[in-house]
């Protein structure tokens, strides 16, 4: 998906800043589709997101089955609410957090494996943020590296683009699908941030402590996953500016008529 690292460092504050990115993702995610819900047609929207919609309830379901919970409705086909419905997994805790977090992950997943079938169209750095001097002045400076890894991934997106390349393009439209798509209902929120915070604590003190993560093979899907979520979160920062400014115009637009009309 990018350009490569060849090896996880001993640092560990990959895990803080996933979780950070995944929270960001999360509440972008869901903004946007809210926002997007609120100003365009429900038929429309619901028919451009629904590769992405199938994804998302599939992933549910696929994570309720490994986790022991009892689906008691699956609709796929209805496009105006397709959705899933189930009852408590037999996996306590974490399973309803892991039913809740499927959905980022397979929107991920098939984000990475579009990219690959078209030929890596986006050229994406996925090298891993610097370890963090946990002082005022430390995070202060991963706020400032967060901030230089937006600004390069958006510095990439911009040097890629190539509008008459059709990759290029597949690859774009299908980033915004599966990014929007990963946005969880209200009631997941619950789950889902002290979920990622709890992960994203342990993985941190037992690949401090204990060197479990430090193999090959798991730090080439960790170099993976950080770059399609970095990738992820620049392109939902990218659509909520864009919305804001498209719907800023649009009620601007929408006012100065409304006072052109006679008695308005």
């Amino acid at each position: 998906m990018g350009r490569r690292v060849d090896y996880l460092r001993e640092e560990t504050t990959i895990y803080i800043a996933l979780a950070v990115w995944l929270i960001l993702i999360i509440f972008l995610s869901f903004g946007i589709k809210v926002l997007w819900s609120k100003y365009a047609k429900e038929k429309v929207l619901n028919v451009f997101l629904y590769p992405g919609t199938i994804v998302h309830e599939c992933s549910h379901a696929i994570m309720c089955l490994v986790t022991g919970a009892t689906i008691t409705e699956f609709n796929l086909i209805r496009l105006e609410g397709a959705e899933i419905k189930y009852e408590r997994p037999k996996v306590p805790i974490l399973g309803d957090f892991l039913i809740v977090f499927a959905p980022i992950a397979g929107c991920a997943a098939v984000l990475i494996a579009i990219s690959f079938l078209l030929n890596d169209p986006v050229n994406i750095n996925t090298a891993l943020p610097k370890d963090i001097n946990f002082t005022a002045e430390g995070f202060f400076v991963f706020a400032k590296d967060t901030l230089d890894a937006i600004k390069a991934t958006l510095f990439e997106l911009w040097n890629s683009a190539d509008f008459l390349d059709p990759h290029w393009i597949g690859f774009m439209i299908a980033t915004i699908i599966f990014t929007v798509s990963m946005a969880p209902q209200r009631s997941d929120l619950k789950y889902l941030i002290p979920g990622i915070v709890i992960l994203a604590l342990v993985s941190f003190f037992v690949g401090k402590y204990f060197g479990f993560w430090g193999t090959r093979w798991f730090s080439n899907r960790v170099e993976v996953f950080w770059g399609v979520v970095n990738l992820a979160a620049c392109m939902l920062l990218t659509f909520l500016f864009l919305s804001a400014i498209g719907i800023g115009i649009y009620q601007a637009v929408k006012l100065t008529a409304n006072k052109k009309r006679p008695g308005g």
